[in-house]
């Protein structure tokens, strides 16, 4: 499998498009040739014939001559606008510095306008994806009513289906080997995330990695039949990455009562540290000491870079419930990563696009980009800044090989009772 989803979005070339807007150079007005115009004291070149001619008296000549050369320079004598030949004009720095700053504006307000089209467009574009999105969403939702109907009679009460849920399974992969001796290719992770689109409320509910349950087993590519296995097995079966991931979620939507769970968004433990880091790190309280690491339980602390994927990942294999411990950590990394992006979107919306196009290199996913901006543009309406998690309540027992975890079923229908369904009076 390849861990590069290959429903990823491929970032913007930052050459591409490029708007060069060097600085505009203002050139002063070209020098003025210095006037050769004839200035009294100043001897005009004559030809050989009037200079013989003018020797014949000089007496005069010399008189005038040296009165002109005793006159201060400033009383040189310019010619008339009619006598002189058109000329540039020399700018005083004042009025370069005016003609810089005009052209500075002129040039900002170009740039302004660029970049309020590109805006306008840009916006344009994801009011249509927005409601693109709401429209995909929809049609999954009137699936729900069809399989499960309006209303259901649960403990002798009356509860109304909510019409307005989006669900999507969120699966945490591992292609490396398992460090308590299983081969690569399960799921540590299973958590489906339903959100209410008319209240903007959200809630993940959590199903053991362990958790027995009816697994689609598969051989040669043929379907072989179910088996009650651990949850985690049943992402093995696939024959590639969103394969494993549309039949994962298919198991956890049988684990709850048989909700639709119509997309999945499978992420690979590699891309924890890099996407855990684009957003500036996490900030928790760990619930749990991670050994080799400086994450001590109870005491506050921001992971970055492999440290958060050791605290989501690393578990005690010698202790039965060290899945379920590693889960709780799961948990309040989820809660805390959720809380500071969210937080961050209501001012900068649009990283939360950023977000989902860091993620596309190690995810599988058929949830769009039309369904992810109009789930994220709700929670974003609504002022949603977190949400609840919940981990569906069972027993831990060790089997022949491994751990198995026994779900309490009561828990399970009150959990999807609560989420999925509202009382009627």
């Amino acid at each position: 499998m390849n861990p590069r989803g290959k429903h990823f979005i491929d970032a913007v070339d930052p050459d591409e498009n490029q708007v060069n807007n060097p600085e505009q150079q203002v050139r002063d007005a070209a020098e003025p040739v210095e006037p050769q115009w004839e200035t009294k004291g100043t001897p005009t070149p004559q030809s050989d014939e009037k200079s013989q001619g003018k020797a014949e008296a000089p007496s005069d000549a010399s008189a005038k001559t040296d009165e002109a050369a005793a006159q201060p320079v400033d009383e040189v004598e310019w010619p008339s606008l009619d006598e002189a030949g058109p000329q540039r004009r020399r700018r005083s720095k004042e009025s370069i510095k005016r003609i810089k700053r005009r052209r500075r504006i002129r040039t900002l307000l170009i740039v302004l306008l660029v970049i309020g089209a590109v805006a306008a467009a840009g916006w344009g574009f994801v009011n249509h994806s927005v409601n693109q999105g709401k429209k995909k969403i929809e049609e999954k939702t009137e699936k729900v009513i069809k399989a499960k109907g309006d209303t259901i009679t649960y403990n002798g009460k009356k509860y109304a289906l909510n019409k307005h849920m989006a669900t999507v399974a969120f699966i945490g992969f591992d292609g490396r080997n398992n460090d308590d001796g299983t081969q690569k290719g399960q799921s540590d992770t299973v958590m489906v995330v339903a959100l209410n689109t008319d209240t903007g409320e959200a809630r993940g509910i959590i199903i053991p990695r362990d958790s027995m349950v009816a697994v689609d087993t598969y051989s040669n590519g043929s379907f072989a039949g179910q088996v009650t296995e651990q949850l985690c097995l049943q992402f093995a079966y696939g024959t590639d990455g969103d394969n494993s991931s549309a039949l994962t979620a298919a198991a956890a939507s049988r684990v709850l009562d048989n909700i639709p769970v119509d997309y999945y968004y499978t992420l690979n433990i590699e891309g924890v540290a890099p996407i855990n880091d684009s957003i500036g790190g996490v900030t928790l309280v760990p619930t749990q000491t991670v050994p080799g690491t400086s994450v001590v339980e109870g005491q506050e602390t921001t992971l970055f870079g492999t440290t958060a994927e050791k605290y989501v990942q690393w578990r005690d294999t010698t202790n039965l419930t060290s899945s379920l411990d590693r889960t709780a950590r799961q948990v309040s990394y989820v809660q805390a990563f959720a809380s500071k992006v969210l937080s961050s979107a209501k001012s900068n919306p649009a990283m939360l696009i950023s977000l989902y196009q860091a993620m596309g290199d190690y995810t599988w996913t058929n949830l769009g980009l039309d369904e992810f901006s109009y789930l994220a543009t709700t929670m974003l309406e609504h002022g949603l800044t977190s949400f609840d998690v919940v981990t569906l309540q069972g027993t831990m027992q060790q089997g022949d090989t491994f751990a198995e975890f026994y779900l309490d079923q009561d828990n399970v229908k009150q959990t999807v009772v609560d989420t999925f369904y509202h009382p009627v009076n």
